[in-house]
């Protein structure tokens, strides 16, 4: 199970791209690291779930599973409480983060959708995981960001996500990516919200699949990558949404939101130095 099953009119509106030749395994299912917060706070989740609930939601999505065959037996969990709109998640083992999860539940405001009312969302903040056991790695080979290489479960975290998200009552999630990469990771299960946006990150993979996920990152973030016109591009961040509640993915996702997609698709064009 991915985050947020998509309805079957969704399936057939082509929201995937094929990425022969960007190597998904290169991802790692990583997303990018960044500063950690280590101060303990116990409290439940989102006003819900307990430090047991949450050890049993990892537990049924397979994540202990995955971590004890990649060597990791004694990991423990850690829950911090720093508002009503922050909460956040560690897996560890012996102090070493590998998993770093921040929810908030936001009310989304669809700022292209004059009228719509607003709709409580799961804000994915953060997440990261890290994988402080394996053995030896090349730097070069880290995606921007990195400064260790990733766990390879992704799908078992979209997967506790997804349950978290469907037990707080959200219409769905939202997270808005830092990196190129994490967009690319992402786009499994969400699309940007802006069809604008979308059709420029489809024409990138497009465009420069040759170069790989982990150059085409490196080349947003070093001025590399120039559009048709000469300009450059560099990576700008906006928001991801994958919807639960098939009411409101039917006035989201709408025949004019996927026109508008493949007429700015035929228009961009990109090119990687």
């Amino acid at each position: 199970m991915g985050i947020f099953n998509w309805s079957d009119k969704f399936r057939n509106q082509d929201k995937r791209i094929e990425l022969s030749g960007l190597d998904e395994a290169e991802l790692n299912e990583e997303l990018h690291g960044g500063p950690l917060v280590t101060d303990k706070s116990v409290s439940r989740i989102f006003a819900k779930y307990s430090e047991s609930e949450i050890h049993e939601l990892l537990q049924w999505s397979g994540i202990f599973t995955a971590l004890k065959e990649k060597g990791y037996k004694r990991t423990e969990i850690e829950l911090q409480y720093l508002s009503d709109q922050d909460q956040r998640i560690f897996v560890k083992e012996k102090n070493e983060i590998l998993i770093h999860i921040r929810l908030k539940l936001s009310s989304f405001r669809f700022r292209l959708h004059p009228g719509a009312p607003q709709r409580k969302l799961l804000y994915i903040d953060w997440l990261m995981t890290r994988h402080p056991r394996i053995k030896s790695f090349k730097k070069e080979k880290l995606f921007p960001g990195q400064e260790l290489p990733g766990l390879g479960i992704f799908t078992q975290i979209t997967d506790f996500v997804t349950n978290l998200a469907l037990g707080v009552g959200a219409r769905g999630a939202f997270n808005i990516p830092e990196y190129f990469h994490d967009a690319l990771l992402f786009h499994r299960e969400f699309q940007f919200y802006d069809p604008v946006r979308e059709a420029h990150f489809r024409a990138l993979i497009r465009d420069l699949r040759r170069f790989g996920a982990r150059e085409i990152s490196r080349g947003l973030g070093e001025g590399r990558v120039r559009s048709g016109e000469g300009e450059t591009l560099t990576w700008s961040p906006g928001e991801m949404i994958s919807i639960l509640d098939p009411e409101l993915e039917e006035m989201i996702w709408t025949p004019e939101y996927f026109t508008r997609v493949v007429r700015e698709l035929k228009r961009a064009s990109y090119t990687m130095t």
